[in-house]
C-alpha cells in the first residue's frame, strides 16, 4: 500500500529514508554492473519491468478510509534481476508513483522500504536458502521462490504498513482490524499467485530473462 506521507509523523520520514538510503547505497556499490553495462537488451528488460511495476502500484484499489491496495510484484524483480536491480528498478517505479500520485516526497523512503526492501530481502534470503536446503527443480523454484516467497513478503509488507499506521496514530487499531488486517491473507495469496504464475510462464518462455534461475 502507499503510505501518504502528510500523515505521518517526522520520526517514521527519516527512518524510512534512512533504512532506504542505506540499501540504495548497498545495491548500487555491490550491483553486478557487468551485467547490463554494454548490454542492451538487459537495460531494455529492466526498464520494461520497472514500468510495468509503476502501471500496477498505480491502479490500486481504494477503501472508503483512504487505505489503498495493489500487488508488489517485488519477488519476480528481485527473482529476474537479483536484489540490488530490484531495489533500482523499484525506485524508479517508486519514483513514478510518488510524482503522479501525489503521496508526497517525503514518504518516499518509507514507502520504498515497505513497498521494496521487504519483500525484495524476504525473497532473496529464501532464494538463499532454498539454494542451500531444497533441490531447485522448476516446481520447487515457482512454488517456493515464485509463490511462497512472494506470498509472506506482501505478508509482512501489509503487517509493517499496519504497525505504522497504528503506532503513527494514522488509523485506531479498531479501524485496522475491520478494514486493513482482514485483508492481508486475502491479499498475500492473490500475490504469491500472481508473481508465481509470472515466474513459470518467464522460466518457461524466456529463461535468459530470469538471473537466478539455473539452466
Amino acid at each position: 500500500m502507499n503510505l501518504v506521507a502528510d500523515t505521518l509523523s517526522f520520526n517514521f520520514l527519516l527512518s524510512g529514508w534512512l533504512i532506504y538510503l542505506l540499501f540504495a547505497g548497498w545495491a548500487l556499490w555491490t550491483a553486478p554492473w557487468f551485467k547490463v553495462e554494454n548490454d542492451r537488451h538487459a537495460q531494455n528488460v529492466l526498464l520494461g519491468a520497472s514500468v510495468i511495476v509503476l502501471l500496477v502500484w498505480l491502479f490500486s484499489a481504494s477503501l472508503d478510509n483512504g487505505l489503498t491496495f495493489h500487488f508488489l510484484l517485488m519477488a519476480v524483480m528481485t527473482l529476474m534481476f537479483g536484489p540490488q536491480f530490484a531495489l533500482m528498478g523499484m525506485s524508479l517505479a517508486l519514483f513514478g508513483v510518488t510524482f503522479q500520485s501525489g503521496i508526497g516526497w517525503e514518504g518516499f523512503g518509507l514507502n520504498a522500504a515497505v513497498m521494496g526492501i521487504i519483500p525484495i530481502m524476504i525473497t532473496w534470503g529464501m532464494f538463499r536458502l532454498g539454494l542451500r536446503f531444497l533441490e531447485m527443480n522448476f516446481f520447487v523454484y515457482t512454488l517456493y521462490n515464485g509463490f511462497l516467497s512472494a506470498a509472506i513478503g506482501a505478508t509482512l509488507s501489509l503487517a509493517v504498513s499496519a504497525w505504522i499506521l497504528w503506532v503513527g496514530d494514522v488509523h485506531t487499531l479498531a479501524i485496522l482490524k475491520q478494514t486493513f488486517i482482514p485483508y492481508i491473507p486475502m491479499l498475500s495469496a492473490p500475490e504469491g499467485f500472481l508473481n508465481g504464475l509470472l515466474i513459470a510462464a518467464l522460466v518457461l518462455f524466456r529463461p535468459d530473462w530470469i538471473a537466478t534461475f539455473r539452466h
